[in-house]
């Protein structure tokens, strides 16, 4: 059985002390060490297969290396995997680590910190006013959304006010929208319907038909049943994300009618499938790569201080519009893809 390696052996193999060694190797700043130093102390670790104890690092910090993301309690689609990935990428860029966790509907969102003593903490889902009082009480940073439903515009990040913009510009006044009947969805659900229903509001159409479906063709063609042949015919539907959007589209094709001749249909989140449905899909891109940076980079600013403050800027890349700002803003604009669905 091999003995595992320590810090010691890195530091008589570099011919340094055991603290050069930890100031290299954790990153620790205010020492005077040399490149050659620096150098010879990472050839010695890598040679002798030797990485610092997370546990040891962890106690002596009183915080770990750790980002800790708070997923909501759902499927991990698309945009939240893109979220996922850019804040990943956002943080490694400063030696931390990324973990996302799902967090259970039953909360418990101030145990997990403490149990895990991350360096930083990002929620992509909200949580009950006594969760968040108490996650603050642990003094982690913490980036998050808009907590209230009723700020349409701030958990929505104003995906279904552009929906409704959209339809209502075209001339439709009776909407209708689909969103899953899945209770792992409960919290997205009903940010979503409350920002449409002040949307429409706000344009002076009625309240929305609501369906509540699961990925099925049988349910979609029941919901564009129940729509198209009421006393008040739904003429467009807004659709929880792409996904429920083609299955909108199967449902009129069950019924032998199409979008937008029959019933406009408008996704959410421009998944890459979207320009290939029949008729391709009009939708909301949402700018996801954007908002895992803008996520990461609150969580950790203040671990960084001065370092950071224009680093969601020198990190735009392609995904990020042109109007899409800088750190500054709250959340990252949506766009609306207009194709001929809707």
């Amino acid at each position: 059985m091999h003995r595992k390696v320590t810090s010691h052996d890195v530091a008589r193999a570099a011919g340094v002390s055991r603290a050069t060694v930890s100031y290299v190797l954790n990153g620790r700043s205010g020492q005077s060490i040399s490149a050659v130093t620096r150098q010879r102390v990472l050839t010695a670790a890598a040679k002798l297969g030797y990485a610092p104890s997370t546990a040891a690092r962890t106690l002596r910090r009183g915080r770990s290396d750790l980002v800790l993301m708070l997923l909501p309690p759902e499927p991990l689609g698309r945009a939240l995997a893109m979220v996922l990935d850019a804040a990943s990428d956002q943080v490694e860029r400063y030696g931390l680590r990324l973990m996302a966790h799902r967090l259970p509907a039953s909360g418990g969102a101030a145990e997990l910190v403490r149990s895990l003593a991350p360096a930083a903490l990002i929620l992509t889902t909200p949580l009950p006013d006594d969760e968040l009082a108490a996650l603050r009480t642990l003094e982690v940073p913490l980036a998050f959304l808009q907590q209230q439903v009723d700020d349409p515009l701030g958990p929505d990040l104003g995906i279904g006010a552009l929906q409704v913009e959209h339809l209502a510009a075209a001339g439709h006044t009776r909407l209708g929208v689909a969103v899953p009947d899945s209770p792992g969805y409960a919290w997205r659900v009903q940010v979503r319907l409350a920002a449409i229903e002040h949307a429409c509001a706000r344009h002076g159409l009625l309240p929305p038909a609501v369906e509540r479906i699961g990925l099925d063709a049988a349910d979609a063609a029941a919901a564009v049943g129940r729509w198209t042949q009421g006393p008040e015919p739904v003429t467009a539907a807004c659709a929880f994300d792409d996904d429920y959007a083609f299955a909108l589209l199967s449902g009129l094709a069950a019924h032998g009618l199409s979008a937008p001749d029959d019933l406009a249909v408008i996704g959410a989140e421009d998944l890459p499938l979207a320009g290939l449905a029949v008729p391709p899909l009009t939708t909301v891109s949402v700018h996801a790569r954007m908002l895992g940076a803008l996520f990461a980079q609150l969580a950790i600013a203040p671990l960084l201080g001065a370092d950071a403050d224009a680093d969601v800027d020198s990190q735009r890349d392609a995904s990020w519009p042109e109007s899409a700002g800088t750190a500054a803003q709250p959340v990252p604009p949506v766009t609306l893809v207009q194709r001929a669905s809707a």
